[in-house]
């Protein structure tokens, strides 16, 4: 008796496996309530409000995406985000009289180097990564303060291209850089030797380090990632305010954090795509413009927002259990 061969998953039928259903659903639930929302609430699809909602995803999107490659890598969470991004704010600041361009990368620099910091302890000396990126962010914190005197830092000529400027009406320049961010994430995740190292480490980690995999250089690189997506998105907030100090990014690690596991990144490391954090990103945006244009107080903005993260964390791990 002949057996018929199995035939190979649909696109469809993969979109909605346990795995990927999680994602599948944000990704949906976005497009559709950003539908029904232009159809129902007045101005909301003006140019001006799609421009304040893909201003909002920007920054944290950003930070979201550098923070996923700690999460994906098994590490938890890096909660030096805001820090990093405060004192990203005061150094554009103070290097935009040189320009836009040498003070965002004066930014970068700042980030990298505040994420190789926590990136070795916990790599190479094997330290807890929540207490040690706690000790990292309180040590930044102190030298911002150091360095700006505790003061907020004003730009000569206030708010720049970037921080205020629109490739086309109701798409600003810090979108654009939001979007390629993520497809150079994107890339790194899925298509480099160094991604797959990561998602493995996150998979297994004593099994890839008895692989020989790079294990340590990879821990290393994802908390470097992840201060360079902070700084960025520092950069931009002081951009947009003209303004550096030790509040901006005060809610970045919670913003960050919700973001990146709404979209189904899991907390446990090993799954997830950057394009995932993007969907849980402009999710939340758009939610939370919802409540902001219908009036909700901020604390009702808070309070749905933990609804989502706690939503979105259960039903991780009832996935990761179906799967097992």
């Amino acid at each position: 008796m002949s057996v018929a061969p199995l035939s190979p998953p649909s696109r469809v039928s993969g979109m909605f496996a346990p795995a990927r259903v999680q994602a599948t659903v944000i990704q949906i639930t976005t497009v559709v309530m950003f539908l029904v929302a232009c159809a129902t609430i007045d101005n909301f699809a003006t140019a001006s409000n799609i421009s304040s909602i893909l201003f909002a995803a920007s920054t944290v999107g950003i930070a979201a995406v550098g923070l996923a490659s700690v999460t994906i890598s098994g590490n938890l969470f890096a909660l030096s985000l805001g820090s990093t991004a405060a004192f990203s704010s005061i150094i554009f600041v103070m290097v935009s009289g040189w320009g836009v361009i040498p003070a965002l990368l004066a930014s970068i620099l700042l980030g990298l180097v505040f994420g190789l910091l926590p990136g070795l302890v916990v790599g190479w000396l094997r330290c807890n990564a929540i207490i040690s990126t706690i000790a990292a962010g309180s040590l930044i914190a102190g030298l911002a303060t150091w360095v700006s005197d505790g003061r907020t830092v004003l730009a000569g000529g206030g708010p720049t291209w970037l921080g205020s400027g629109a490739i086309l009406p109701g798409v600003p320049w810090q979108a654009v850089i939001f979007l390629i961010v993520v497809v150079l994430g994107e890339i790194l995740m899925s298509r480099t030797r160094a991604g797959w190292e990561l998602r493995l480490r996150g998979t297994n980690a004593a099994a890839a380090e008895l692989a020989g995999l790079r294990v340590t250089r990879m821990v290393i690189l994802s908390y470097v990632l992840a201060g360079a997506g902070a700084a960025i998105a520092g950069a931009l907030i002081a951009a947009q305010s003209g303004t550096g100090n030790l509040r901006v990014g005060a809610d970045l690690d919670f913003s960050a954090i919700a973001a990146m596991l709404v979209g189904g990144i899991a907390i446990g490391g090993g799954r997830g795509r950057i394009i995932d954090v993007a969907w849980g990103t402009l999710f939340l945006a758009v939610l939370t413009n919802i409540l902001l244009v219908n009036n909700f107080a901020y604390e009702v903005q808070l309070m749905v927002k933990g609804l989502a993260v706690l939503v979105a964390v259960t039903a991780g791990a009832l996935l990761a259990r179906k799967k097992r």
